[in-house]
């Protein structure tokens, strides 16, 4: 059976643009690694969640593991995770972010919403922890201009409400909702009523510190979730070389390794070079899975230049040619290569829903007719177009781990062929 490393370049699909003659950044990169490694392998292209559906990265990545959407347990619980926070049962948790906001007809309007990530805010000092008749809502200073926040009650709570950051400058703040799907209407309407006290009361707070005309919203409320571990899904050690909380706790929720390399967006090419070494070091040792995760196309994307992105997009193919030079598909090991979403350069959208190319080579998986590794050659491919619940069972039968479906060799409901040590045998009287 093969081992497994996927790369994920996230936000490298786009769209096309007239300032690259009608090509997306990929197609207008110079790309002799990825051409390399498509002309070796099958190809493809791959809707993560669905055609014309724009993602978040950490829904999609939920889906690339394999794990179904309505178990998707909430960005705040992976972030409280990633950060060392969790939860405690029955507590609804929240990504919190400091922007700027002025009253205008009756509304907090949003005039400027930096990265929550960077900069100083002074929120450390401030207390922000209040109570709303049963419900206690605690704030927890992360860094720069973010924070995590807990809602707590002897009462039933629930993370089925709605966000109220609107993710735009010249909008609202939002009120948070009870979303219509939450199976506890109650429960949910008490956490939205909660929530929008709290932040009424800690806008009247940061004023009164000085903070004037800054505004707390929350976003991505999560709650405590169990899923059923790779290593059992899978029968695969899995480990995942990413940055930041948000892939921390995804790692944790699934029971994958989390190997943290360290964070450079100014020098793209190292910081993949990096993760990469870290990944072939995994997979030479008792991981059978690999992710390694570059956050450089979508982060060149969100500066709305497809020049930019281009330029990035040529210094990770420079990273990738180790894969060319290593040739780990001739060392039994399936290597993937594809996005996590499309994140247009140009244009009023954050993300968007267009399919990603998708090239998969060694094992059993062969290889087609395409050489270039673009958004419209890859089309061509012979894997043709999937969704990203397909992936590992792709995977899978490549490495020749896939399991009948009408077998069933464990408690656990089997993806794949067991470890030995979850078989149980049966033994001698």
């Amino acid at each position: 059976m093969s081992k497994i490393l996927l790369v994920i370049l996230d936000g490298l699909g786009d769209r096309q643009h007239a300032v690259l003659g009608g090509r997306t950044p990929l197609e207008a990169a110079d790309t002799p690694n990825l051409d390399a490694l498509a002309s070796a392998a099958v190809c493809g292209t791959m809707y993560s969640i669905g055609p014309g559906r724009a993602p978040t990265s950490f829904q999609a990545h939920f889906a690339l593991f394999g794990y179904p959407a309505d178990e998707y347990p909430g960005r705040g619980l992976l972030e409280a995770i990633g950060e060392g926070m969790p939860p405690a049962p029955g507590e609804v948790v929240l990504r919190a972010s400091l922007l700027s906001a002025e009253t205008r007809e009756g509304a907090f309007t949003v005039t400027h919403r930096p990265d929550p990530r960077h900069g100083e805010s002074g929120l450390a000092d401030i207390d922000l922890d209040a109570d709303f008749g049963d419900v206690r809502v605690r704030f927890v200073h992360t860094d720069a201009r973010q924070g995590l926040v807990y809602v707590s009650s002897a009462l039933p709570l629930s993370h089925h409400v709605t966000d109220a950051d609107p993710f735009r400058e010249g909008l609202p703040v939002l009120a948070v909702q009870a979303t219509e799907e939450a199976p506890d209407q109650d429960a949910a309407a008490r956490t939205a009523d909660a929530l929008n006290a709290w932040m009424l009361a800690a806008h009247d707070r940061l004023e009164a510190a000085g903070l004037v005309g800054e505004f707390m919203v929350t976003k991505w409320a999560g709650s405590s979730y169990v899923a059923q571990p790779f290593p059992e899904r899978y029968g695969m050690n899995g480990a995942v070389v990413a940055s930041g909380p948000l892939y921390a706790g995804l790692a944790s929720v699934v029971g994958m390794q989390h190997v943290e390399t360290g964070c450079d967006l100014r020098d793209p090419r190292a910081d993949l070079e990096t993760r990469l070494k870290s990944a072939l070091e995994l997979l030479g040792g008792d991981v059978d899975f690999v992710h390694a995760h570059s956050k450089a196309p979508d982060h060149a994307a969100h500066k709305k230049d497809p020049a930019r992105k281009r330029d990035v997009i040529e210094q990770l193919d420079a990273a990738l040619g180790v894969l060319v030079r290593e040739r780990l598909w001739e060392r039994d090991i399936i290597v993937v290569v594809t996005a996590d979403h499309a994140t247009p350069s140009a244009g009023p959208l954050y993300h968007s829903g267009e399919a990603v190319p998708l090239l998969m080579l060694g094992g059993a998986a062969g290889s087609d007719d395409v050489t270039t590794f673009g958004e419209r050659t890859c089309a061509r491919g012979q894997l043709g177009t999937i969704r990203g619940s397909d992936l590992m069972p792709l995977l899978l039968n490549a490495a020749d781990r896939c399991v009948s479906t009408g077998e069933r060799f464990t408690r656990a409901r089997q993806w794949a062929q067991p470890r030995p040590e979850a078989l149980v045998p049966l033994r001698p009287r």
